[in-house]
This record gives structure tokens, sequence and C-alpha cells, in this order.
């Protein structure tokens, strides 16, 4: 282990001790059963909301419930690609112009208290939605009334929605990658006077798990399968029991996590820090990450991570050569290796380099990045593309005894930005920032250059991204300030404007490279200003919370609606857009995803490999219940 992996580990402990202090210690579970009959799972944070199962509200919660519980015409597997029938029987069907969605349903599941699942609850859910603004999970109420007519059983287990416009997209809404239009039991649902503050307590759900006992605090959750688990979809499609209690608890750090798990107590945890991981791998010799060996971790997540900027909270991010010069201040190489162990993919584009997505982005335009040139400010053009990161990773992973399992760009992903702190300078000596006596950067007005970092220690790779960062740009001369923040705490701070620079995650397209349903979202229109939650606009929080008002981004978006989806065409229309976001450094987006969802198989096995890719092993995303639900016995 490298002495700043070390340093950091002990500079996390000092951090984060009023974070942590709240949480579970890992000193015996909250529930007496039998053990070869509970999976324990790693809830990745405690719940603002316990016992309120609405989650059709803003404030509802989605990680975990939804994968037990709640259910949707149809999910993406993001290790796989493949389309996986949900509720629906099939694919859905489009007339010739794209103004009516047709599909037709499973007629062999029913809700957890019997009642049969059936075309009325697909209406209601969708009509309910549109009527109900109080409802705003994932902005669903806003789609549905910027695209549906209207929407209209055509059998007991078929529907048709009509469309206010043609769109080859709209079943998206209903395919799942992190969540889709969870369906509503409409027997349930409308005996209930207010909509917002119902809480749901004792669910009925489509999945195969109900919540039977919660902590009032927030910190586990307790759920027992169906007794008709054969009724539910993951049911149907894995024809597996899968454990009969299912145990989700928040323990806290990486570091209480593996302790956890050494001690038999967690069955599966969601990530960890490196050290974390290694610890794991010591103390349990029954555990085990996607790969045996490295670099260990899950590589195929389709999200990425960035330094995001308040463009409303802190007004010189509104100059570009501010921007640059923060990119071309941080050495990647370091941040990838040295605080994030070299177990994660490089992207200077806000699109993982995965398997699938790769050859569509980042391979057509490595040439274009190689070729990119922008202005330091003093009429110097600039080419601030470095091809050669990946080799230089690979030479580090070398240095420490690994095997590399394949080609530098195809295991640590692609080039990225120069480190070059006097381009840097030149950029920012431009915009009229200058030195003071002891070589810290003071503003155009004269003031020290100060910066603000906000970001949840529980996210491992962002808060050492922000790590990372803090030391780079301090050695550069800037006043640097990190707030790791409970999760809440980020989120709500993020949601208000209430903060400088944040380290979010980005899912800019879908697995299959269609990105406009993501990037919808992103559309301007959806922008709110400082001060109000971006909730209530129903785009995606993590980009409307830069308060970010480009209408080119929105030109860009509306140019991709009428594009046949996959098509070259669609994804030149795509390529532009991330090429705008990049050349103008709009967020300074680092790597993608790795996830060490580490897994013990003393009590359970079945769980998803590199070997054994039956389904994605993100248990906590609405299609982790098919790996859950595959679990078996180890005895």
């Amino acid at each position: 282990m490298s002495k700043k992996l070390i340093g950091f580990f002990l500079l996390l402990l000092i951090l984060v001790p009023s974070i942590v202090s709240v949480a579970q210690e890992p000193q015996g579970l909250p529930v007496d059963l039998p053990r070869e009959e509970l999976f324990i799972v790693d809830q990745i944070f405690r719940y603002g909301v316990p016992g309120n199962y609405n989650i059709w509200t803003s404030a509802g919660v989605t990680p975990h419930r939804h994968s037990m519980m709640n259910e949707t015409l149809w999910y993406r597997d993001q290790e796989t690609g493949e389309r996986i029938n949900g509720l629906a029987a099939s694919d859905p069907v489009y007339n010739e112009d794209y103004t009516q969605m047709s599909v037709d349903l499973r007629e062999n599941l029913t809700w957890s208290d019997g009642v049969p699942f059936t075309a009325d609850d697909v209406v209601y859910t969708v009509e309910t939605l549109m009527a109900t603004p109080e409802l705003g999970q994932s902005g669903w109420n806003t789609s549905f009334n910027t695209f549906v007519a209207s929407v209209e059983k055509t059998g007991d287990y078929s529907v048709q929605f009509n469309l206010n416009e043609p769109n080859s997209r709209f079943h998206t809404l209903f395919e799942t990658v992190w969540n889709g239009v969870y369906i509503m039991p409409k027997h349930i649902f409308e005996t209930v006077d207010d909509m917002a503050t119902f809480t749901f307590e004792n669910p009925v759900v489509l999945g195969t798990y109900i919540p039977i006992d919660y902590d009032p605090n927030g910190f586990w959750e307790l759920y027992e399968r169906r007794e008709d688990w054969q009724n539910s979809p993951a049911g149907v499609i894995t024809e597996n029991a899968g454990p009969r209690y299912i145990l989700t608890i928040f323990y806290g750090d990486s570091a209480r996590k593996a302790i956890a798990m050494s001690r038999g107590e967690l069955d599966v945890y969601f990530d960890a820090d490196f050290e974390a991981f290694q610890t794991t791998l010591e103390t349990t010799p029954t555990a085990r990450s996607w790969y045996a060996e490295f670099p260990w971790a899950y590589p195929n997540e389709n999200n990425t991570r960035q330094f995001t900027f308040n463009y409303e909270g802190q007004p010189l991010f509104q100059d570009v050569r501010v921007r640059w010069a923060l990119a071309l201040s941080l050495n990647i190489v370091e941040l990838q290796t040295e605080y994030i162990g070299g177990v994660a993919k490089v992207t200077a584009l806000p699109i993982p380099p995965t398997q699938a997505l790769q050859p569509l982005f980042h391979d057509p335009l490595e040439e274009w990045l190689v070729n990119l040139q922008i202005d330091l400010g003093d009429g110097t053009m600039y080419n601030p593309y470095d091809p050669t990161i990946p080799d230089q990773i690979a030479a580090w992973a070398e240095e420490q005894g690994y095997t590399v399992p394949g080609t530098p760009r195809e295991v640590f992903g692609t080039g990225w930005w120069k480190y070059d702190t006097e381009a840097a300078a030149t950029l920012l000596e431009s915009a009229g920032f200058t030195r003071a006596d002891n070589g810290d950067w003071m503003t155009p007005d004269g003031e020290p250059f100060t910066l603000e970092i906000q970001s949840p220690p529980d996210e491992n790779d962002a808060f050492r991204m922000a790590n990372a960062a803090t030391d780079m740009w301090s050695d550069f001369g800037i006043d640097v300030t990190l707030s790791g923040l409970e999760r809440n705490a980020w989120d709500q701070n993020g949601q208000v404007g209430q903060f400088e620079i944040d380290t979010p995650w980005m899912t800019a397209t879908n697995v299959d490279g269609d990105a406009w349903p993501q990037l919808r979202g992103w559309h301007p229109e959806f922008y709110i200003p400082v001060g109000q939650n971006v909730l209530e606009g129903g785009g995606v929080q993590y980009i409307q919370r830069m308060r970010l008002q480009d209408p080119q981004w929105g030109e860009y978006i509306d140019a991709m609606i009428p594009l046949e989806p996959g098509s070259e065409e669609s994804l030149v229309a795509e390529r532009e857009f991330f090429q705008y976001i990049t050349e103008n450094m709009q967020m300074i987006t680092t790597i993608s995803f790795k996830k060490f969802v580490t897994w013990d198989e003393r009590y359970w096995t079945g769980f998803p490999t590199a070997e054994n890719p039956s389904y994605m092993p993100l248990y906590w995303f609405h299609g982790g219940k098919f790996a859950i639900q595959s679990l078996m016995p180890a005895a």
C-alpha cells in the first residue's frame, strides 16, 4: 500500500468521526433470525424517511427498496445490455409515426395481497401521476404531462399510450437502469385522500419482498419474501425463491463494513475504499468482488464522476479560462493511482468507457481530443489532451506488482488532460488573477482565491477525488476547503445551491448508447435558481444543481428528438453535444464508476461474477433484484 493511501486512510478517520459515530457498530444484528434464511445487505445510506414507502413522492427513497418492492415494465441490465421484460410480456410496439405506443402485460402476476395485476393498474398510475404534481418522483409528472395525450386500456392485459407528438423513446420512462415508473396498486391508492402525505405504511407490492420491520432512526430495514414469490416478475424470470429474509443495514464507513463482513454480519457491501477492501480479502477468505484478481472491482456501472461548478454560487466559474485552469492543475495519474488505487477507468468525456460505450463515443472522438486546442488567453493555442495517460497508469500498476489484464486503454480507460500548472497559470493570469508574494492566487478583485468542495465520504471515490483536488489545487496556490457531509446534508445543499464545487455522478446515456432519454433532464428548461430545490423542476438533479443556463444545451438536446435511436445520425448529434461540454470544460469529468461490490459466500452463493455474468451485481439499482433473487444457500 502506498504511503499516500495510508495517509489518506488516516485522514478519512480524522475527518468523518462525526458522521460515522452515529452509524451502526458491527456488534451484533438488530434482528434474531436463522442466519441461513437471512441475507444481509449494506444499506448505502441512512434513510431520512424511515417507514415511509410512498416512493412516488419527491422524497421517496429508492435504493434497495425499489429493487425488492417495486416493478415497472422493462429492465435494462448494465452488464449484458439486454432488455428484460418486467411487467411487460414483450417489447414496446409503436405505430408508424411514433404517436402511439402499445404494450402487452404479463398475465400471471399478482400484488402481494393476492389481487391480480392488470392494465387498470398501469392506466391508473399514469393518470394519477399526471394529475398529482405532489408525486414528483423522477419528474414523471412533468414527463407524462409533456408527452401523453391519453392512456387507455385495450384489454385486461394491454395498454395503449396516445402521445402528443412523435416520440420513439417514450418507452424508456418504463425501462429501468436506475429506476422506471413504479406501477401503483390501483385498489389501494384510489382510496387515499391525500397522496402527498400518505406514507403507505403497510405496502402492497408487486416485487418479491415486503418490509416487516425497520429502525425508526433509519439505520436498517427488514424484508420478508412473499409466500407467493412465484407471482412476482423476479420470481417468474429467475424461477428461484431467493433468501426468505433480507436485512438492509447502514454501518457507515468502509472500515465498519469490513469488520461486519469478517464477523459474518454482512453478506454484501455496496462499495468500500481500497484499504478496507484489502482488509476484507485478508480477514474473510470467503469474500470476493467481481474479478478474483486486480483490478477486482466491477467496472461497468453506467456512470461517471465529476467535479461540477455552481455557476451562480461562484461567479468566477462563468469564465472558461478558470475552469480549464482547474482541470490542468489536476494530476489525473496521481489521482487515479495514489488516491483511487488504480482500479477505475479514466475518461475525459462524461461517458464511461465501458465495453459497450467506448466504441460508440471515446474511440470515434479520440482524434478530435488529440487535436483539440484551447486558447490560453495570451494568444497561445494549446493542445490539452494526453493520450498516454492509460500507459502511465499501467506502468504504475506493474511497479506495484500487478498484472494488467488487457491493454492499458481497455483496463484504465482513455487519455485525459495534461498536468500542466504553467498552462493553468497562464489561463488564470489572462483572466485577471495575480500571485501574492507567497505564491497564492488572488482573484481579479484582489481577494484570495478560495474554493470549497463538498463531498459525501460514503461515496468513496467521490470523496477521494475531492481529497486529491484539495491537495493538488492547494499546491497550485488556491485556498481549498473540503467539507465531508453526510449524504442527506450533502444532497440538500446541492439541491438548493449551497455549494461551490460538488462531486456528483452523471448518467449521460443509456446502456445501449441512446443518450436523449438521459439528456432530456439536462435541458435548461428545468433550470431552478439558487435557493429553490431543483427537485421541484423535474430535471436531473445532479445537472440542475449547477444552475447552468446555457441555451446551447437545449438546442443540442431538442435536435436529438426526431432522430432514430441508435442510428449513426443520432450518435453524431450526441457526440457533438459531449464535444461542446468537453471543449468548454463545463464540468470536470475524471473517472468512470468502479464498485468494490464485495460479497461473502459463507452463507449464500450465486452472486454474479466476471466468470458468471448472469446479471449486474449492482443490487441497490432497480434491476438489482435479479442478483438477489438468484441466490442459493451455501449449505
